[in-house]
């Protein structure tokens, strides 16, 4: 009896850890314009590998002479790493190409008025394909 007790008051703890948790992740079309694709390529200045997604910070250099910085929202480190990446992969210094959909938020910001561009912390992206260098490609699915 008092096992049965136990094991219905873990059960039902477990279900509204789930339900919290399922409500703190976000749809990616909330947060990115899944209707728009953006390539680019730069360095790794800093990589974050936490959960729910990794982040990779890389400075990118436009033709005009100006450097951006984006954010670039990744999978979970498990699934970066089931995609064939590494921690050590994306160490800063590391050349990258990546392509994903960018934030909301950025489309907000008009460069044509400002010759720099859009600040720093306005450009985010959510990566759907990583590439190394070396033509190291990982792939990753993104929940719409």
């Amino acid at each position: 009896m008092k096992a049965r007790y136990v094991f219905a008051s873990l059960l039902v703890v477990g279900i509204q850890l789930s339900v919290v948790s399922l409500r703190a992740h976000h749809a990616t079309a909330v947060q990115f314009d899944i209707s728009k694709t953006v390539k680019l390529q730069g360095v790794v200045s800093k990589l974050n590998w936490a959960n729910p997604h990794a982040h990779v910070l890389i400075d990118v250099k436009r033709d005009r002479g100006t450097e951006e910085h984006w954010d670039v929202e990744l999978a979970s480190p498990g699934g970066i790493i089931v995609s064939g990446l590494s921690q050590d992969l994306l160490k800063p210094g590391t050349t990258v190409t990546v392509t994903g959909y960018p934030a909301k938020a950025n489309a907000s910001v008009d460069s044509s008025s400002d010759p720099a561009g859009p600040s720093a912390s306005q450009l985010s992206l959510c990566a759907i394909q990583l590439m190394l260098a070396d033509g190291t490609t990982a792939n990753f699915v993104v929940g719409i």
